[in-house]
């Protein structure tokens, strides 16, 4: 995209970045402020839907951010347009991003400088989720270190308003794959605890100075997050893996409730000295559970010794007390050699019965142990080899991997994965048998994209589509509200909400001219509830305006 000297009233400097968008520094002139001002990209490729979409979305930051004052969150100044160019004006950060700053240290991050930065974005998102707004894409690319220590959370490009209706469609996963929490993976809805989860992604990263999920695609990344608990480098401090494995449970309800509990223990761990490597007491908001050892903890934060006893306050000797004595013991009773020589034999045997029963049972969890690996490997590698082939438009193959990895791991959130892939492969397959005129077949297809991905939009839209064109129309209709009941407020809903709002309003002017008044007002009253804000909708309304105005008999 080209750029001129000004955009709006900006006058342009030099560019500073570009990946998805463009991002440049800038001034305001009038108060003469430097900005950075970032420049929405729209490749020339994009359908009209898709373009509103990117234009919707890319103002979603401006709204979102814009919503926020926090220290540790970057100021949005303005956003606008100009001859089809869309900008958003923000603060200009000096520095480098977090990134950067691992990078240049080639390995882990001193714990206080870790725990400082933690405890900004902590505040930050506290802040954020308080005033209904979640990121969604918290990573080190996205946290600024400015010269003076200062941290602040930038680039609110995919973040959710809670008031609003989500612009995500059902099952589309947005964000970056190694800091993304299990439900983000699996394309589940989310709240503001993803976020908690990215920030013990990234806490984990600084002190380990690697990351916790890792591998060759982004197939196995995710499958890592939804199966694999990472275990940190045994010189961080034991009470910062207890945050951490708190902030990274794969369920939502096992995190910390918000990321102000989170940074209250990390408050009280700085403040009591444990990041330097001692142990301080259980975390306040997340474990606590474990009893303290014999003699309690001590107040420095180390285990104290029991204390000593008390001496006589008088240093007297002991007074005398006549105790009866006891009774003379029994005569010890005399046990048969025989009876003893069985005895131990039975012991004997019971003891090798009990060693065999452990042996199989040792062995055998063994076995099953290695079955889960090795069922995992290969779940990974057939999800990786069905994106490959989805990709490459041969889905029949897509189908058989992922088909696969679905039979070796049903019930995991990698199986779940598998599901949604195959009602997309059976999407994509029955849209090619439509556009080729198989009606029948592709009919076929879509209904087993329904089979596994029920809530599907998009394969519910496109069967009714099918089904239309065969003259089921009442099966269309059927098909198109589950479309819209499934798919609220994404595109597949809106455009299946239409197709039957037209059905339903040719009938009511059908209706209509036939004397069945009740019956078209029925119609076009439909077309309101399945379609709201079209321009069918629009046309029924004025329909019932005009034919309506008086109480119908």
């Amino acid at each position: 995209m080209e750029s001129s000297n000004t955009l709006g009233k900006y006058q342009i400097l030099r560019e500073i970045a570009r990946s998805n968008d463009i991002v440049y520094e800038a001034i305001d002139p009038g108060i003469n402020r430097r900005v950075a001002l970032k420049e929405l990209c729209l490749p020339p490729n994009l359908t009209g839907a898709q373009k509103r979409e990117r234009i919707e979305r890319f103002y979603r930051e401006a709204k979102a951010a814009g919503r926020l004052a926090h220290p540790n969150i970057v100021t949005i100044y303005d956003a606008g347009e100009q001859n089809g160019r869309y900008y958003i004006a923000m603060e200009f950060l000096e520095g480098q991003d977090l990134q950067n700053a691992m990078q240049a240290r080639g390995g882990a991050m001193p714990v206080p400088e870790a725990v400082s930065i933690a405890l900004a974005i902590c505040d930050a998102l506290a802040y954020a989720h308080q005033q209904g707004v979640v990121h969604r894409d918290i990573k080190p690319d996205n946290i600024q270190i400015l010269p003076g220590g200062l941290v602040k959370l930038t680039d609110f490009g995919i973040a959710r308003l809670m008031s609003e209706p989500s612009i995500t469609q059902d099952g589309q996963v947005f964000g970056t794959p190694s800091y993304m929490s299990p439900e983000q993976v699996a394309g589940k809805p989310l709240d503001h605890r993803t976020d908690i989860f990215s920030l013990g992604v990234v806490l984990f990263e600084m002190l380990a100075g690697r990351k916790p999920f890792t591998g060759d695609s982004v197939v196995t990344i995710t499958y890592n997050i939804m199966n694999m608990d990472p275990a940190l480098p045994p010189g961080v401090p034991p009470y910062l893996t207890q945050i951490i494995r708190g902030a990274m449970a794969k369920d939502p309800n096992q995190r910390y409730t918000t990321a102000a509990e989170m940074a209250d223990d990390l408050r009280n761990e700085r403040a009591s000295g444990s990041v330097t490597g001692q142990f301080n007491a259980q975390p306040t908001h997340y474990g606590g559970a474990g009893l303290p050892p014999p003699g309690g903890y001590a107040p420095s934060g180390g285990y104290s010794q029991p204390a000593p006893p008390i001496p006589d306050p008088f240093g007297g000797a002991a007074k005398q007390i006549d105790l009866p004595l006891p009774p003379p013991p029994r005569r010890p009773m005399v046990i048969n050699p025989e009876i003893k020589a069985f005895f131990t034999l039975a012991a004997v045997v019971l003891g090798l019965i009990a060693l065999f029963l452990f042996s199989v049972w040792a062995l055998n969890a063994a076995y099953q142990g290695y079955m889960e690996r090795q069922g995992e490997s290969k779940t990974a590698r057939d999800m990786e080899l069905g994106a490959k082939a989805y990709d490459a438009h041969d889905y029949d193959t897509a189908i058989r991997h992922f088909r696969r990895a679905l039979d070796i791991s049903p019930k995991s959130g990698a199986g779940e994965t598998a599901r949604k892939n195959l009602a997309s492969c059976y999407v994509a397959k029955g849209t090619d048998q439509y556009n080729a005129g198989h009606l029948t077949l592709a009919a076929d297809m879509f209904r087993e994209a329904i089979k596994h991905d029920p809530k599907s939009a998009a394969a519910h839209y496109a069967l009714g589509n099918t089904l239309q064109r065969v003259g089921s129309v009442d099966d269309a209709l059927a098909e198109w509200r589950k479309a819209v009941e499934v798919g609220a407020g994404t595109q597949e809903g809106r455009l299946a909400g239409e197709a039957a709002g037209w059905v339903y309003f040719n009938r009511g002017v059908e209706r209509f001219n036939n004397g069945q008044t009740k019956e078209a007002l029925d119609s076009w009253t439909k077309v309101i509830e399945v379609a709201p804000g079209s321009e069918v909708s629009n046309q029924a309304q004025e329909r019932i305006n005009q034919q309506f105005a008086a109480p119908v008999n």
